[in-house]
This record gives C-alpha cells, sequence and structure tokens, in this order.
C-alpha cells in the first residue's frame, strides 16, 4: 500500500513538471515567434554580428555600409578566418575593412558577449545593433543584457533564416534548433540566477 502511494506520488510529481516544461516551452515558441526580422536601417555606435548562422555577416555588412554604425564587430569567427575568407563573395573597400573588427577569441554565445563587453569598453562605445538569426535572439538578447554595462544601448536586429520558419516551427529542423535553443536558454538563466556566469 506505501509503495502504491509513492508511485501514485512519483508519477504525479512527473506529470507536473512535465506539465510545467511544456508549459515554458509553449511560451518560448511563442517569444521567438514574436521576433520580426528587421529590415529598416537601424543606428548604434557598433554592428555587432553573432557569427555562425547564414546570413548574418552579409547582414552586418549591408548594415554597416548603409550606415546603421560606425564599425562592425564579427564575434565568433573563426582563429584562421580574414575578410576575404568571411565575405569571398562581396567586395570591401579599404575604408570599410578599416571599420571591421574580427573576434577570434569566443566560441558560444557567452564568450560572444564576454568578448564584446571588452571591446565596448576598450573603445568607449555606448550602443550596440546586435545581429543574429531570429530564433537564436531571445538567448542572445538575454545573455547580452546581463554581460553588457547598463547604460549601453542593445538594439535587437534579427534576419530570417532558410534552416528556421516560424510559421512552420514544428517542422523537425525548426523544432531541433528551438529545443536547442530552449535547453540553452534555461541553462544560462540558472547560471545566472545563482551567480554562475556573473561578470567578474
Amino acid at each position: 500500500m506505501k509503495e502504491n502511494k509513492q508511485r501514485r506520488g512519483y508519477a504525479l510529481i512527473t506529470i507536473l513538471f512535465s506539465a510545467y516544461v511544456l508549459y515554458l516551452f509553449s511560451n518560448f515558441i511563442g517569444d521567438v515567434r514574436e521576433i520580426e526580422p528587421v529590415y529598416e536601417v537601424t543606428k548604434a555606435d557598433a554592428i555587432v554580428v553573432l557569427t555562425g548562422g547564414i546570413g548574418r555577416t552579409e547582414e552586418g555588412l549591408n548594415l554597416l555600409k548603409k550606415g546603421g554604425g560606425s564599425m562592425l564587430i564579427l564575434s565568433g569567427v573563426h582563429e584562421d578566418a580574414d575578410l576575404d575568407s568571411i565575405f569571398f563573395n562581396k567586395k570591401i573597400n579599404d575604408s570599410d575593412k578599416l571599420r571591421i573588427v574580427l573576434d577570434k577569441k569566443s566560441s558560444s554565445t557567452l564568450e560572444n558577449a564576454l568578448e564584446v563587453r571588452k571591446l565596448i569598453e576598450e573603445m568607449g562605445l555606448g550602443s550596440i545593433v546586435l545581429i543574429t538569426s531570429a530564433y537564436h535572439m531571445k538567448r542572445a538578447l538575454y545573455i547580452f543584457s546581463r554581460i553588457l554595462p547598463g547604460n549601453v544601448r542593445i538594439e535587437a536586429y534579427s534576419i530570417a533564416t532558410p534552416n528556421f520558419d516560424e510559421t512552420k516551427w514544428w517542422d523537425s529542423n525548426s523544432l531541433g534548433l528551438l529545443i536547442v535553443e530552449f535547453l540553452k536558454y534555461y541553462w544560462y538563466a540558472a547560471g545566472f540566477s545563482i551567480g554562475v556566469y556573473e561578470y567578474a
């Protein structure tokens, strides 16, 4: 009798926990779907591109050319990369090349934010345009808002990418991206809440 009660108790806890996770995931999907791609020119001291997604670096260069920022920071590029390999099909004039900074030290969104903070403090920047894919923007904004100084304005600039369709998020590829982002988002949220990722 006692064992049956324990089993029912464990089953109830499992059901409640699963329901709560589904609730959080549903809200997460809603937040991601509300993030609309930006197509108009926006302005800040610097444009920050989180590399790793299709079309991000190209959009950053386009925004730089349109006057969206005085400099372009490509955060998370490969250590062997240079401008010619990154923009192999784009022509970049010498003046634009001088305004592009390559961050080759970071390999995660958290490290992106930490390296960008260093550059912001070194250059005295007061605002950034943050470019990443729509499915990644919620986590990126959360991490950057926790890492960057509070007086730095962060303007989100999300772009549509062919590997994610917010109108068909249940598709295997899109759903897979959402699940990964959901897990990473709450992993970092938990880490920040207990001080594991607190900026030193």
